[in-house]
């Protein structure tokens, strides 16, 4: 029984995968995520219903636009895949709770505020609003202390934004990312969610400079491994903490 529910979540994930594909996709061309049916974005030709099918679609028609024979973006599968894979986690860890239904939301946002922070080095304050009042439904279920959000609110945020000031390195989005996902988490998990977003960080550039991919004062989105760090975190962060602070001390 336990397998049924790990493959509808996955399913259910993967379905809204590919409506987040949609978000990414347009918001920054400023194109309405409401309006208008799926196309092709090399000969804008409508994708009928039974091209829509997640991740399997795409190796169907053989990774291509079925009317031009445009290659179709390898992202596409892999974000709904990734998607139902994040869905099944988060049930995984919470089982049939509220804090499933929480975390599905976030890790949805997480997803789209990577992707587009990757194209456009940007974070939208449209989802940092969404994962203020989702911190705020969390706090009410968390049973933590609502002073341990209130100092995860500023842990990590308050050096950012000094250091944001002096060197004029990190943009606003991380701050206001980093803030509400403290918020959110608590100031342990939060400082859970800064190491790993560093390490991860930190690794991905040092690999891009290796590879010749990046310069060394290459600016690099910073918003995606905070997403990562967060996610992760909010599944674990507390766990990783305590057993951080009984291996070392």
């Amino acid at each position: 029984m336990q397998i049924t529910f790990y493959i509808i979540f996955f399913i259910f994930g993967s379905i809204l995968g590919s409506f987040y594909n949609v978000v990414i996709y347009r918001l920054p061309r400023k194109e309405s995520i409401v309006v208008g049916s799926s196309h092709c974005p090399g000969c804008n030709t409508p994708i009928k219903p039974y091209d829509l099918i997640p991740i399997l679609s795409y190796f169907i028609l053989g990774g291509k636009c079925r009317s031009c024979k445009k290659p179709y973006s390898f992202r596409y599968p892999l974000i709904e895949f990734i998607t139902g894979c994040l869905f099944a986690l988060t049930y995984h860890v919470y089982g049939y709770t509220w804090l499933t239904l929480i975390g599905i939301v976030l890790a949805s946002i997480l997803l789209i505020i990577t992707m587009i922070d990757i194209d456009t080095m940007e974070i939208y304050d449209t989802f940092q609003i969404i994962l203020f009042f989702l911190a705020i439904a969390f706090i009410t279920q968390s049973g933590l202390p609502l002073g341990d959000h209130l100092i995860g609110f500023f842990i990590i945020s308050v050096p950012f934004y000094i250091i944001a000031l002096i060197t004029n390195g990190m943009g606003g989005g991380d701050i206001k990312l980093i803030a509400i996902g403290g918020l959110l988490l608590g100031w342990k998990a939060t400082l859970v969610a800064f190491f790993i977003a560093s390490i991860a960080g930190g690794m991905i550039a040092i690999l891009l400079v290796l590879l010749k991919q990046q310069g060394r004062k290459s600016l690099i989105a910073f918003g995606p491994y905070l997403c990562l760090g967060i996610y992760i975190a909010f599944l674990y962060g507390n766990s990783l903490f305590d057993w951080y602070i009984r291996l070392f001390f």
